[in-house]
């Protein structure tokens, strides 16, 4: 008997220990949140500066200053095509201070195309929230006989040579888009890729390729100027901007294809600074003055919970993935 109460004794104060434990981390969580942010934070954007990604970190950076009352400093850190600086977010220490401005690229596509470098970046990160989408477009030549998505594939089965179509680069969503659009609409399409928006824009205008994958943005000085015109948007919804574009999946089902924004940590990252951030963002997308500046990046504010946005990864990856394998695309060293 003595020997039984003597384990129920060490049992008893185990089980508190533990107990006082987790107690401790609670408080401890909590007290991190009230107190956070106590420091400026830096949100790494892995692109270049002056495009969509930068400019929307930028506005996002200067929202949750105000928020938090805490300088946002923007970290502009690139190179391949978003690792270097996803993989410095990754190897930061999860307290809050250090963010990263993600595209849909970074943990839907990288891992497919980049290997186990870039899947270890990603699986060292935790989704805060979802930002903003914009749904690519499909782009001809003014005097291009399609004048809708349905044209534009017919005139592909008609050609006795592949029709070409311009993007930004081997493995961006705009290349994936191509690649759905000849499976799915069972049409031959010959990938041009560039470097720059200028040229690819230069060259549909003179005829030199048949047709460009681009975003709103990027082509509408062209379309103003009545030299290119859009035939197709790859969403499922009504684009508001610009609900006269087509939509291409009322001819092709499954062709929705929208480049998507977020705000990423790294993983173990508090759940109530998660929360703090989430609630941030929110607080930034639905200020007008930021929504009147998405929209002329054409991007559409979203917003949602963290779970929200992590059934979008989930979803984003598994379309890219099975693009990217069943179109076998790889990196061109």
């Amino acid at each position: 008997m003595k020997l039984n109460s003597a384990k129920f004794a060490v049992g008893t104060l185990m089980r508190g220990a533990a107990l006082a434990a987790c107690a401790c981390g609670i408080v401890s969580g909590a007290a991190a949140a009230d107190a956070y942010p106590a420091r400026p934070i830096t949100l790494v954007v892995p692109f270049a500066g002056g495009g969509s990604a930068d400019i929307l970190g930028r506005v996002l950076a200067n929202s949750l200053t105000e928020t938090l009352k805490q300088p946002v400093v923007v970290d502009n850190r690139t190179g391949a095509g978003g690792l270097v600086g996803t993989s410095l977010v990754a190897k930061a220490p999860a307290d809050g201070y250090t963010l990263l401005l993600a595209t849909d690229s970074l943990y839907a596509i990288n891992p497919a195309l980049y290997g186990k470098k870039a899947e270890d970046a990603v699986a060292a990160l935790a989704p805060v929230a979802h930002l903003a989408e914009a749904p690519l477009v499909i782009a001809v030549n003014s005097a291009s006989p399609a004048n809708d998505f349905a044209g534009l594939l017919k005139q592909a089965k008609a050609s006795s040579a592949p029709l070409s179509f311009g993007t930004p680069g081997v493995g961006t969503d705009h290349h994936l888009l191509g690649e759905l659009i000849a499976k799915s609409g069972q049409v031959r399409l010959n990938h041009v890729p560039y470097r720059g928006a200028g040229a690819a824009l230069g060259d549909l205008a003179g005829g030199q390729i048949d047709m460009l994958i681009t975003l709103v943005s990027t082509a509408q000085p062209m379309v103003a100027a009545g030299k290119i015109k859009l035939v197709g948007v790859a969403s499922t919804k009504v684009y508001e901007a610009q609900p006269q574009i087509p939509r291409m999946g009322q001819t092709l089902p499954g062709t929705d294809m929208l480049v998507s924004y977020s705000l990423m940590a790294p993983k173990s990252t508090p759940a109530p600074i998660v929360a703090r951030l989430n609630e941030a963002v929110g607080i930034a997308l639905r200020n007008p003055s930021v929504g009147s500046k998405l929209a002329e990046l054409g991007l559409t504010p979203t917003g949602g919970t963290v779970t929200d946005f992590a059934k979008r990864m989930q979803a984003e990856r598994q379309q890219r993935e099975g693009i990217i394998r069943d179109a076998d695309v790889k990196l061109v060293e």
